[in-house]
């Protein structure tokens, strides 16, 4: 059975719309993945800068 002009036509467009809507979906989870990155970053640097010291610049006295 021979297909004709318009339904292969169709299931183009169709795959074209999948397609478009993968890259939505990619694009959305990469912008989160930064997002996320850069809280991580935010909080470790927070957490880290509040942390003493290793050695001390000033010892304690008896």
């Amino acid at each position: 059975m021979p297909t004709t002009g318009p339904p292969s036509r169709f299931a183009a467009d169709a795959r074209a719309a999948v397609g478009r809507d993968e890259r939505l979906i990619l694009l959305s989870l990469l912008l989160l993945s930064l997002a996320a990155l850069a809280v991580f970053l935010h909080y470790t640097t927070l957490i880290l800068g509040g942390l003493p010291d290793v050695i001390p610049s000033v010892i304690p006295g008896p």
